[in-house]
Order: structure tokens, then C-alpha cells, then sequence
């Protein structure tokens, strides 16, 4: 077998798939696989169907010696059914077969465009198809959702199983998943990039491994969850006293009260450019926190009290988070996992549940500054190279521009701002907004990043320019995005190729990270997590480190991004918990005040002699 750009060169082909209980929202591994069945079709026109179940043999039949290319539809699946099968087998006989093609993610690729035109939410998050949605878009016939959902129930819901229902199981599973995923592949077939779709296919499968290593939760987690409803009354009450005002109200939220609050301390209210109305969202103001303390008071604590409100991280009965990534999830490509199941998507302080066990460790490998590392990359703008080579692109900007050595903090945060918003296509008002300073200002200072980048400004206005016209926007793998022609996509393509950029970056290091055998147990759009034992932490980290440095160099075309992790300050040792750096920062301050009211309320439950009883009266509200 061979691989080029005109295609995969094999004597076989190979279309598994397996039965298994999930285990949906438990945190727990996918259960053993019920049935494992695949169709292997030779050059010469055989076709073999295998329909195995336990007791497994100690490699699949279909492993010869001789290279065959695999296709599935979310090998992630078939990916935790091998690692099941290969933990009673023992050995290496079912290992991740290479080459592979997953068709969810080639469907993912060919479709981005026009899923996100119908995209449900505002991040560009994206409804995940199924095997069936694919069959229907490319017009093939297939299996009634009925069906499915029945022979799915089937595997959900049960341990033991008799003959003539593992018999049914493997009917299901060969006679309609393996065979529409095989007429799915000939009508995708020509679409599909060949060269690079094996790189998407291993992703898949590695980013089930990551998931079933799973990242390990302190007991503190589930002291919080028990303790949530009194502790969110007691942090409404706080935040209330904290912003002079009552945002809420009889445990309610009111978005009028906060608006009047801002207004009252000369806050700026964000206008959401979808809508043109006031808003709170997140997104808008993260941007803003570091300019007025008051919403920054207001934007920490709200955020914890949300994640309180809503504590459900989907942990194992190992006391692991695993949690599905939702692949391709955004338009840009990034995943796009649960914000409230996965603890990356809680906040930042409630990073610190994650602690490693006894005698292990883990380390944090962040891509430094990757959206102007990536931007400097795909521009050769040679000042902005320089820039980002100096290790702070942010501080060589200010110094620049203020004519200045000493580069205070505040100052450097300004100029950080212009680069990230000129890059993310927000305007003088916004930046002005957000820095609080004038327009006039926010202008002056934009009219400077526009003079030292001009390579950049170039550049990013031919991507704006095609965009414009509906030429696709194609990252280093593949994955793109096409405009639609309707007003208001600008701002959305002055930044894509580096987010899109950088997603396309997570995927190869995670193959490479899982190739090499290291222990990936999370991931965010730019930053690695693994873990060790704490003798080998620092050389796996190194490790780490190099693959990230070479995946950047082989995307971007010799250029090298950063690979940080600092030994002191980004590896956690036990019995150390892990603290993320803007905690760090401010002096764990929230975490210790989280458990402060754990430590409050479990002595509250002991002195009442039962768990806990939660009163809301004027006085816990802050009321005067």
C-alpha cells in the first residue's frame, strides 16, 4: 500500500463497527463491545463480512501482515472497543489501525460551510450528524432512525445478553451500520482528500483515547456539588454586597439591575452586533475586565455562581472526567465539548478539582501566544515575526510604539488589546470601549498596529477580499470556510485562519502526542494536558514540547510556535492540585473563598445534625 496526492494505494479495504454501551453523560470508559463486525473487500473482488463477539481472538481476522486501509463512521467508537478488547487479550493485535478515514470527519470538512449557515448557536457550534443524516444528505439509502434507536437501546441497557440478542445486535451492526458506511464512502469518495484525511481519521481515534484516560477529580468536587444550593445563595449575597447594588434578586438574575449598575459607575454597556440590543454575554465582556474591577467583581463570581448552579461534570466511578469532545464542533474546527460536563469548560478556579493521584503528576503544555504566532506565520510579516520571536509580541508592540524600554503592565495590556481585537476585526469604538479610553485614542493606537504590521494588514485584507467574493478560506489540513455572502462575516474571517489555523495544529500534536505514547488527559483549543508518574513528568512534558515545536514547523512551513510549560509553575505534582495561571494570579483568592463556604456549610450540617437547609431571607439577598 502507498499514499499520495493522488490516493491510497491497497489490496484491501476494511469497514468496522461495534456494539457497546456508552455510557453517555456517566464519565464512565465505553463498555466492552457486544459484537465487533467489519466488511474487508480485496482488489479482486472478494468480499469477506466478520461478525465477532466475545471471546475476542488475539488480533482481529482481518490482520495479515500486509497494509489495508480502514474507514468507519466515528472511529472514536471503534477506538474504545479496541482498547477494551486489547485489555483481555493482552498485546499490541488491536491496536489503532493506520491508515484510516473517518467519515464523520470528512463529512465535517466537506460540510463546515453550510452547517454553520445553520449553526445553533452563536460561537458557530454545530449539530453533530449522524451515520443516518450523512446517508440522507449524499442520497443513499440506509436504516429507519427507528431501527437505530431500538438495536441502540438494546446495547444501553443491558450487561448480559442472550444468543438471539447479540445474534440481532451483529445483524444491525453489519447489515446496516458497516454497509452504509461502505455506500457512504463510494458516493464521498471523490471529495475526499486522501492526503490528509488519514491525519483526521487518527485524531479521531486518539481523541477517544485522551477521553478514556480521562482527567482525575478531587474529592473537593463532590463536597461542592453537595453543598451548591447553600453556597450560590451565599455567593448571590456576596456579589450583591461586592457591585452596591441587587443584580439578584430572590435568587433571580435581573439584567436590568446590572445595566443600571453600569451606567451608575460609568461602566459601558456591549451592543451585540448580531441583535444591536445591550447584552451580558460572556464573549462581549472578558474583553472588558481588565479595564473596570467592578465587572470583573461581576463577571468571576457570576460565572462560578452559574457552574454551581449547574454542577455536573460527567466523572466515572474512578473519579475520572470524560467527557465527548464534540469534534469539529465550531465553524473554526476547534472541538466544542460540554461546557458544564468537561472541566475545561468550567471556570477557570474550578480547575483546581483536578489533582493527580499518588505518586503521579501532570503537566500543562500551552502554545504560546498562538493566535499572532500563527498570524506571523501565514503573513511573513517580517516585524511581526520578530515580534512574536522575541517571546512577547505584546511588550516588542508597546516598546515600539511608546518609544519606550520599561513597558509597564497596564501598557501592555493595551497593546495586547489592539493586537488580539485588529486581529479578532473589532473597530476603535469596541477597543475603546474595552479599554476605557477614548476613540480618538483607541484610533491612534490601531493607526500604530496598522504602521508596524503592514505585511500583516496586506495580508489579512486579501483574506478579508476573498471572503468577500466566496472564495473558500483553506487552512494547512483542509478544513475551510466559505462566506455567505450576507453582511456582518467580516469579522469572522479577519480571524479564521488562526483560530481555524490553530485547530488544524491541536489535531496533528495529538496524534503525534498519542503516537508517541504519551498520556494525553485534556485538551483547549491551545494548550495540552498529560500525565505521568512524577519521576518521568519533566522528560514527558520535554516530549511533548518538542512535538508541539515540530507539528508547527511541518504546518507552517518552517515557522516555529512556542511550546511553554514552565517546571514549577505548569507541572503538578501530588499531592499538589492543579491551579490554572489567572488563579495563580490573583492569589487563589476564589478557590479559597469556594472553600471557605464548604468549610462553612458542612460545619453548619454537623451542628443541625442533618445535611443542610438553605433559607433565603432579605438579609442573605443583601438587601438593606
Amino acid at each position: 500500500m502507498s499514499v499520495n496526492r493522488e490516493g491510497i494505494f491497497c489490496s484491501r479495504i476494511v469497514f468496522p463497527d461495534s456494539e457497546f454501551n456508552a455510557y453517555k453523560g456517566q464519565g464512565k470508559r465505553p463498555g466492552p463491545p457486544i459484537c465487533y463486525c467489519a466488511i474487508e473487500f480485496f482488489s479482486d473482488g472478494r468480499v469477506i463480512e466478520h461478525r465477532l463477539s466475545a471471546p475476542y481472538p488475539p488480533k482481529p481476522p482481518w490482520e495479515r501482515g500486509d497494509l489495508y486501509l480502514t474507514v468507519g463512521w466515528a472511529l472514536g467508537a471503534e477506538a474504545g472497543s479496541m482498547m477494551n478488547i486489547s485489555e483481555v487479550v493482552g498485546g499490541n493485535g488491536w491496536a489503532f489501525p493506520s491508515p484510516a478515514i473517518d467519515l464523520y470527519a470528512e463529512y465535517m470538512v466537506l460540510h463546515n460551510t453550510e452547517m454553520t449557515a445553520r449553526a445553533h448557536d452563536d460561537n458557530g457550534g454545530k449539530k453533530p450528524p449522524s451515520l443516518i443524516e450523512a446517508c440522507r444528505r449524499y442520497r443513499i439509502p440506509t436504516m429507519a432512525k427507528a431501527h437505530k434507536d431500538e438495536m441502540r437501546a438494546l446495547a444501553y441497557t443491558k450487561d448480559n445478553y442472550t444468543p438471539e440478542e447479540i445474534a440481532a445486535l451483529k445483524d444491525y451492526c453489519l447489515e446496516d451500520d458497516c454497509w452504509s458506511t461502505v455506500r457512504l464512502f463510494i458516493a464521498m469518495r471523490p471529495e475526499i482528500d486522501l492526503l490528509r484525511a488519514p491525519i483526521r481519521g487518527a485524531f479521531m481515534m486518539a481523541l477517544e483515547r485522551m477521553r478514556w484516560n480521562g482527567i482525575p477529580i478531587d474529592e473537593k468536587y463532590y463536597r461542592a456539588k453537595q453543598r451548591a444550593p447553600a453556597i450560590v445563595m451565599k455567593m448571590r449575597a456576596e456579589l450583591n454586597r461586592k457591585l452596591g447594588g441587587e443584580v439578584y434578586y430572590q435568587g433571580i438574575f435581573k439584567r436590568k439591575a446590572m445595566f443600571a449598575l453600569m451606567r451608575r459607575n460609568k461602566i459601558p454597556i456591549p451592543i451585540d452586533p448580531k441583535t444591536g440590543k445591550e447584552s451580558l454575554a460572556t464573549k462581549l465582556l472578558k474583553s472588558m475586565i481588565e479595564t473596570y474591577p467592578l465587572l470583573k467583581h461581576y463577571y468571576e463570581n457570576r460565572r462560578m455562581i452559574d457552574a454551581l448552579q449547574d454542577l455536573k461534570l460527567e466523572v466515572g466511578p474512578d473519579s475520572r472526567n470524560r467527557s465527548w469532545q464534540n469534534p469539529y464542533g465550531q465553524k473554526t474546527g476547534r472541538n466544542n465539548p460540554s461546557t458544564n460536563g468537561y472541566l475545561w469548560g468550567l471556570p477557570h478556579t474550578m480547575r483546581s478539582f483536578m489533582r493527580p493521584e499518588p505518586g503521579m503528576a501532570i503537566a500543562q503544555v500551552d502554545v504560546g501566544a498562538e493566535e499572532v504566532g500563527i498570524a506571523a506565520a501565514c503573513s511573513r510579516d517580517p516585524t511581526l515575526i520578530t515580534d512574536y520571536l522575541s517571546g512577547d509580541p505584546y511588550r516588542q508592540f508597546a516598546k515600539g510604539a511608546l518609544g519606550l524600554e520599561n513597558i509597564t503592565r497596564q501598557q501592555r495590556q493595551i497593546y495586547k488589546a489592539t493586537v488580539l481585537g485588529r486581529m479578532y476585526g473589532l473597530g476603535a469604538a469596541s477597543l475603546a470601549r474595552n479599554l476605557g479610553i477614548s476613540q480618538a485614542q483607541a484610533e491612534r493606537i490601531m493607526d500604530q498596529m496598522n504602521a508596524r504590521y503592514p505585511v500583516f494588514n496586506a495580508w489579512q485584507q486579501r483574506v478579508c477580499d476573498k471572503a468577500a467574493h466566496c472564495i473558500p478560506i483553506v487552512c494547512t489540513l483542509g478544513w475551510s470556510l466559505t462566506s455567505s455572502g450576507r453582511p456582518g462575516e467580516e469579522r469572522t474571517f479577519m480571524n479564521f485562519p488562526m483560530q481555524a489555523n490553530g485547530s488544524e495544529l491541536m489535531r496533528l500534536v495529538i496524534v503525534r502526542a498519542t503516537e508517541a505514547g504519551l498520556n494525553l488527559i485534556g485538551c483547549a483549543h491551545d494548550s495540552f494536558l498529560i500525565e505521568d508518574t512524577i519521576d518521568r513528568i519533566e522528560q514527558s512534558a520535554a516530549r511533548l514540547q518538542e512535538i508541539v515545536r515540530q507539528a508547527s514547523r511541518d504546518l507552517f512551513n518552517g515557522f516555529e510556535l512556542r511550546a511553554d510549560c514552565d517546571p514549577v509553575k505548569d507541572i503538578v505534582r501530588y499531592p499538589d492540585r492543579f491551579i490554572d495561571e489567572r488563579e495563580r494570579e490573583d492569589k487563589m483568592v476564589h478557590w479559597n473563598w469556594l472553600m471557605t463556604l464548604i468549610a462553612e456549610e458542612e460545619e453548619n450540617g454537623q451542628q443541625s445534625g442533618t445535611g443542610f437547609v438553605v433559607r433565603e431571607t432579605a438579609a442573605s439577598r443583601g438587601v438593606a
